[in-house]
């Protein structure tokens, strides 16, 4: 029995072969100071492991023995991989030892989830602490998705356990607990590594699991509160009502912004939330400029804050702000605005002049035919937003009076 070793002398030759025949030869191979034929032997090794393993001991040494000191030797280096991927073609004890000990300590991808398709032949028992803390460390995102589909055929998992292994195998359809039932795991769950995929299954989980999540606000890390309060914004605003009041008291830097577009959505602005909300109005944000303005209910002159706004971005809410409040006195406002230099501002006239229904459309067709080419843009914008036959055909009218004019006139 041989065994043939390809070595590559240089890479554009054809290299040379050489056969081992017993087992000092083999280790001898293995072990050389000559990678060129210590990986070569290697590659004998993976691509024939029983004819390997037959040559049996040496030295009180097999090649079990061999391959898992070279693996120390070399672990880190590029050449370490090699001697994993050789090791699992082997079913040993030693080697469960050594892979159930990497996968609990190194991060590297691919690595991660070799170790744990070999491990997934073995049984749990005498791994089952090791794979556990894998699992329920927050510090390697991989490593505890490649531990999940192993524990996940544990028959005793811990209630922690059991909902990361549902959060990350969710196409298993494994039914996970409502937030009520487990709520310290769902709380560790979003203050870890997959607080998204948290967040999705208890939103999905309805009103009522958002509003025992309020209970435990002062539990939550920043991340958390900012999806909860958009989640309330979402469906039900009023149940943070004392959340927005203590992050805008606080002045809560990274909540802000989510607060004010809660409170936006709020069916009542208590007058001390709106006391909270006005000095905010001079943020240097211009984003927490603009949830300021848009969440102020009280009756306020805001033309002159559009005038000596530097945002767009504020100023455009700030067309919705005197529109809505003004209604249709501030209709030649809005045409002011068409014929703003700034796209952005004369988009934001268009949605104000839409947002009072056809009277803001007829009123912007009075600007035909003196308006020029980008006023004219935008009043042909809400006449096809409209979808009204009469106001497309008083929309062509107007447009063609200057040259029906023209053409009578040389005649």
């Amino acid at each position: 029995m041989s065994l043939g070793v390809h070595v590559e002398e240089q890479p554009q030759a054809a290299g040379s072969q050489f056969h081992v025949r017993c087992a000092r030869e083999l280790f001898a191979a293995l072990e050389s100071p000559d990678g060129a034929i210590r990986l070569a032997a290697l590659h004998a090794v993976q691509n024939a492991p029983e004819t390997a393993l037959g040559f049996g001991p040496y030295a009180k040494r097999d090649l079990v023995d061999v391959l898992l000191s070279q693996a120390e030797r070399f672990r880190g280096e590029l050449e370490w991989l090699s001697w994993i991927a050789a090791l699992a073609a082997f079913q040993d004890l030693r080697i469960v030892r050594l892979f159930t000990s990497l996968i609990t300590t190194e991060s590297h991808i691919e690595l991660l989830f070799a170790l744990a398709n070999y491990l997934r032949a073995e049984s749990l028992d005498a791994m089952r602490v090791q794979l556990g803390t894998a699992l329920m460390q927050n510090g390697c995102v991989a490593r505890a998705r490649a531990v999940a589909p192993l524990l996940g055929q544990c028959p005793k998992l811990s209630a922690c356990e059991a909902l990361r292994i549902g959060l990350l195998q969710l196409e298993d359809e494994t039914p996970l607990p409502v937030f009520s039932a487990a709520p310290g795991e769902w709380l560790n769950e979003l203050g870890g590594p997959f607080q998204l995929e948290a967040q999705l299954e208890l939103q999905r989980q309805g009103a009522s699991t958002l509003a025992d999540l309020v209970g435990y606000w002062d539990r939550l890390l920043e991340s958390a509160k900012n999806w909860l309060l958009k989640w309330a914004a979402e469906t039900n605003p009023d149940c943070v009502h004392d959340q927005i009041r203590e992050v805008l008291t606080k002045k809560s830097r990274g909540m802000i912004l989510r607060a004010l577009e809660a409170a936006a959505k709020l069916k009542d602005l208590p007058a001390d939330l709106e006391i909270l909300i006005i000095p905010l109005l001079e943020h240097g944000d211009e984003l927490v400029r603009r949830a300021a303005l848009v969440a102020c209910r009280s009756a306020s002159n805001w033309r002159p804050f559009f005038e000596h706004e530097p945002s767009v971005l504020v100023r455009q809410a700030c067309i919705a702000k005197v529109v809505e409040q003004e209604k249709r006195e501030a209709v030649p406002f809005a045409l002011q605005q068409l014929a703003h230099p700034d796209w952005r501002i004369r988009a934001a006239a268009v949605e104000g002049l839409l947002s009072l229904g056809e009277c803001g459309v007829r009123a912007a067709l009075t600007l035909l035919p003196e308006a020029g080419e980008s006023v004219c843009i935008g009043v042909a914008r809400m006449v096809l937003h409209w979808a009204d036959e009469d106001l497309v055909n008083e929309f062509v009218r107007r447009c063609s009076h200057p040259v029906n004019a023209q053409n009578a006139n040389s005649s």
